[in-house]
């Protein structure tokens, strides 16, 4: 970890067990941004032998989800958009970057972009963010 990774995030990605289990990193997240890494393994591949396409929405939603908790206040979330633009390959990382846009009340947008090391962009979420209490 660094510090690039507020002690609220790291204490909540020490208790989120999905993402380590899938082999995803935590690179940043803090001030409503985020971003995560998976390098791509059999075990992520589908019958196409290319991401599959849970892999690639788990990855982009944990991106938005740690963008939202964040900033300090507990979010789950609410609803969410994939389109897949190119698929994953097995043997790359794929990055995931989420980034607050706006609030109105407890709901909060966040935009994701899943993208290959080489820049080739993978896949863009756009996710709705329901913010509950206690705080983080």
């Amino acid at each position: 970890m660094t510090d690039k990774i507020t002690p609220a995030m790291q204490a909540f990605w020490a208790d989120d067990p999905a993402p380590h289990d899938m082999g995803v990193q935590l690179i940043e997240a803090r001030e409503g941004r985020a971003e995560l890494r998976l390098s791509l393994e059999n075990r992520h591949l589908n019958g196409h032998h290319t991401a599959h396409g849970g892999v690639v929405h788990l990855l982009a939603d944990c991106a938005a989800g740690f963008a939202a908790n964040s900033l300090g206040e507990r979010a789950v979330t609410q609803t969410n958009t994939i389109t897949f633009i190119s698929p994953g390959k097995a043997g790359e990382t794929l990055i995931a970057k989420g980034v607050f846009l706006t609030r109105s009340g407890r709901s909060a947008l966040f935009d994701v972009t899943v993208t290959a090391e080489s820049g080739r962009m993978v896949a863009v979420m756009r996710a709705q963010m329901r913010y509950i209490s206690p705080p983080i």
